[in-house]
């Protein structure tokens, strides 16, 4: 920092030379800034820096049109490198799993039936077998059609209204019975076919079957009469020697059916042993035919509800 002594030293070199005024002028400027800087440290010396700004930024602008006009380096290629092997995987080796020994389940238990249990479940199965429910048929007598027709209305008790119907029936003329009559006729017709359809729609060995089930539901149901289907399509029973006799010699007899089967069975006794023979020999060839198709029929008719009666109801 100049003292007051060097500031009146440098105005007298100033005088002395003669310098011009404007150059005095900065001297004193520079002076004075120098001398207040202390108090004011933030003031800039603007005659001095003015001038070196502006040579600096000639300086730049020189720099960056010598660096515009080189030509870009060119960029050198940069070779592929080799790519290195790839690694082998380790393999590992494939540990063997102990497989759990799965201890054998115990058998449940079977239920112990009682006799009276097995004979329900017996005659069950039968019943199933059995075909017991037909199809619907019709009315095929006169009573049974106004009955059918008349049974729907009055008042009382089932028995009270068939007593009441039965006494209308017996007064009901006679054109209206005939047509009754006509009408039991047709629906008989109609009955028939329907019985046709529904045994066709069941295999032989299904009706064979059926028949041997209505047989043992007889025995163990205590009834004395046993309904049978009628199917053309299994081999009848041919019977025995007499059998054969009688169908021989029924039309030589005259009287009553019961006489002539009486008078036919006396006539068989008395025959020889020799006499007997033709007929006994028939009966025993077509026996033996029709009893290997009754046979086959038997294990097919076997096989046929086991399967059925296994199945799941729909």
């Amino acid at each position: 920092m100049l003292s007051s002594a060097a500031l009146a030293a440098t105005r007298r070199v100033l005088t002395s030379t003669g310098a011009a005024a404007p150059l005095r002028q900065s001297v004193v400027l520079t002076a004075r800034a120098l001398v207040l800087r202390p108090a004011a440290p933030s003031l800039r010396l603007i005659s001095t820096s003015a001038p070196l700004r502006a040579a600096a930024s000639k300086a730049t602008k020189s720099k960056s049109t010598k660096s515009s006009t080189k030509k870009p380096a060119s960029k050198k290629t940069a070779k592929p490198k080799a790519k290195k092997p790839a690694k082998k995987k380790a393999v590992k080796k494939a540990v063997k799993k102990k497989v759990a020994v799965k201890k054998p389940k115990k058998a449940p238990k079977k239920k112990v039936l009682t006799d009276e249990q097995k004979d329900r479940l017996e005659i069950r199965r039968l019943r199933q077998m059995a075909l017991l429910k037909g199809p619907t048929l019709l009315p095929e007598t006169a009573w049974n059609v106004f009955m059918i027709d008349n049974i729907r209305g009055g008042e009382g008790s089932l028995v009270d209204k068939v007593k009441a119907l039965a006494i209308s029936f017996k007064n009901l003329p006679e054109s209206e019975r005939e047509r009754m009559t006509a009408v039991g006729q047709s629906n008989r017709i109609a009955n028939q076919e329907a019985k046709k359809k529904w045994i066709e729609s069941y295999p032989p060995e299904a009706i064979h079957a059926a028949n041997l089930a209505r047989r043992r539901l007889a025995r163990k149901t205590d009834k004395s009469k046993v309904y049978l289907i009628h199917d053309e399509r299994i081999p009848q029973r041919t019977g025995s020697g007499f059998t054969f006799f009688i169908k021989e010699h029924f039309s030589e007899n005259v009287g009553s059916p019961k006489d002539a089967m009486r008078s036919l069975s006396e006539r068989w006794k008395t025959l020889s042993s020799e006499e007997k023979a033709p007929y006994l020999k028939r009966a025993a060839d077509i026996a033996e035919v029709s009893g290997a198709q009754l046979k086959e029929l038997r294990e097919k008719g076997t096989k046929y509800w086991k399967e059925k009666l296994a199945a799941p109801k729909e």
